[in-house]
């Protein structure tokens, strides 16, 4: 990879490949192609018409190795899905075998080898034999991760981590408020919980992460899951209705990781529709010498998912090659010119 300015293409363009498009778009980073499933009424349209632009010149395409293979990105910023299941490493591997990088939102990717290993070690491998870098960033790389084990690096002694978060399930589109179950009855979502094998939380993929950026040892998880119930009649705009009193309006997972430290590392993260006045937030409160306390009002969750990829394309560009997960990058900053990022590789053909 040369000076020049780096490629970046769009695979899943929904509400955040959209989003991130918008941002690419006006920080003047070329956008070279966009990327969907076969079958999706988008192919063939124009990303920018789709993410109110003026248009690109690129049109959606479904043909991803053949895409992939005559634009030749850089960088491939993937918002398609959370969990690393066959589907998603078909993805990630098609484009590693096209020689482009991968920054992907799906939240498990933030730090996968605990919940799905095997997928995560192949993946690891099918990477560095092609010198690129597979990365999951979004807003738990800075709020989650970032900026609390800087927290966590400011105590003596340390025996808890807590956070409290709450997300806003209308900025994330009608699939993301499908999976917080919104408008589900409690008994529905009750026999929901009861009958199903979860897989792993947003907040337990996220408490691996951190525990990697403070150097602990990760343990036991536990995960506790309450649904959040309207209190009265609610609009959705994800689902384009109004959610009825007594349905519900999204739910809270309270994830808690054990270490074999003795540092209980917890985090509670609600993503719900709001209620008129209700703005996303994250809190967290580390239990020591000293007590440490750290909180974010008023945050655009959506906003600092996608910005916090854009400004890690360089860092990922410049990472070795394999799955390399946050806590292995540096600390995220304000990129102030993204037109132009080398590659520092010297393994990288």
């Amino acid at each position: 990879m040369t000076d020049s300015a780096t490629k970046v293409a769009i695979y899943g363009p929904g509400a955040m490949g959209l989003h991130i498009t918008r941002l690419l778009h006006e920080r003047g980073v070329p956008i070279v192609a966009a990327i969907t499933r076969p079958g999706s009424d988008k192919v063939g349209k124009d990303l920018g018409t789709l993410a109110g632009l003026p248009p690109l010149g690129v049109p959606v395409r479904c043909d991803a190795e053949e895409t992939l293979a005559e634009t030749a990105p850089d960088a491939v910023a993937v918002a398609v899905d959370t969990y690393l299941n066959q589907a998603m490493y078909d993805i990630y591997a098609t484009i590693v075998r096209a020689g482009a990088n991968v920054l992907t939102l799906a939240e498990e990717m933030l730090y996968p080898f605990p919940t799905s290993g095997a997928r995560a070690r192949q993946l690891d491998e099918l990477a560095k034999r092609h010198g690129v870098t597979v990365t999951g960033t979004g807003h738990q790389d800075t709020y989650w991760v970032g900026l609390v084990s800087v927290l966590a690096g400011s105590a003596q002694t340390l025996h808890t981590v807590e956070g409290e978060l709450s997300w806003n399930v209308d900025d994330f589109g009608p699939a993301v408020a499908r999976q917080q179950h919104v408008d589900s009855t409690v008994a529905e979502f009750g026999e929901w919980l009861a009958g199903t094998a979860r897989k792993p939380t947003f907040g337990r993929t996220a408490l691996y992460a951190l525990a990697a950026a403070i150097g602990l040892t990760p343990g036991r998880p536990e995960t506790r899951t309450t649904p959040f119930v309207a209190a009265r009649t609610t609009p959705c705009a994800a689902l384009g209705k109004d959610i009825a009193e007594g349905r519900l309006l999204g739910y809270t997972d309270t994830d808690t990781l054990h270490t074999e430290e003795g540092v209980d590392l917890v985090i509670s993260s609600t993503g719900k529709v709001y209620e008129a006045g209700e703005t996303d937030f994250n809190e967290w409160r580390a239990t020591g010498r000293p007590t440490l306390h750290l909180r974010n009002d008023r945050v655009m969750t959506r906003d600092t998912t996608c910005t916090t990829l854009i400004n890690r394309i360089p860092d990922v560009v410049r990472a070795e090659p394999g799955l390399v997960t946050v806590d292995r990058l540096p600390q995220l900053r304000y990129q102030a010119s993204l037109g132009k990022a080398s590659s520092g590789r010297a393994s990288a053909g």
